[in-house]
């Protein structure tokens, strides 16, 4: 069940960030949701879960926007694997830890990003930096903490739903 609603809802993230949320750009730039939710279930649910909500956002990114399968997928698996290892230092209901994790995790994103236009070629670090990574940070970490909120509310319901049913049987 827990599969089957945090896919859901990391498709329906997906498919509201590269439709809906492309015509609601603030300068150009529009926010990464991926990272947020990566971020949002790694710290919630750990490393292993967070790698693997990762590997499936870095596959939905792949297909769409990147041009070989597997850079953007790595990028987004260690930033779940490696936000899920500070799972037991999260308090869930402080957002400070889930909003320097966004912050760290979208800058690791976006130097990814940039390394591979300067792997084809394209040279221009203080463009991307003023036009592309920093506006998405401060637009993402802006929303960071509603989509934490969505988060937690879902995790929670999703962990209540497990408790009922392990007490049944």
């Amino acid at each position: 069940m827990r599969a089957i609603v945090i896919g859901s809802l990391m498709t329906l993230t997906y498919v509201l960030q590269v439709t809906i949320f492309q015509h609601i750009r603030i300068g150009g730039i529009s926010p990464n949701f991926l990272v947020m939710i990566v971020v949002s279930f790694a710290l919630l649910r750990g490393s292993k879960e967070g790698a693997l909500i990762g590997l499936f956002g870095g596959l939905l990114y792949d297909i769409n926007f990147s041009l070989t399968i597997g850079s953007a997928m790595f990028s987004y698996t260690t930033l779940g694997y490696v936000c899920g290892k500070l799972h037991p230092y999260c308090y869930r209901e402080n957002f400070i830890l889930p909003f320097a994790c966004t912050v760290v995790g979208s800058l690791y994103i976006s130097v990814m990003n940039l390394l591979g236009y300067i792997l084809r070629g394209k040279l221009a670090f203080g463009f991307f930096l003023r036009s592309i990574i920093i506006p998405e940070l401060i637009y993402t970490i802006t929303l960071t903490l509603i989509v934490y909120q969505i988060a937690y509310g879902v995790n929670y319901r999703l962990e209540s739903n497990e408790r009922r049913f392990r007490t049944m049987f």
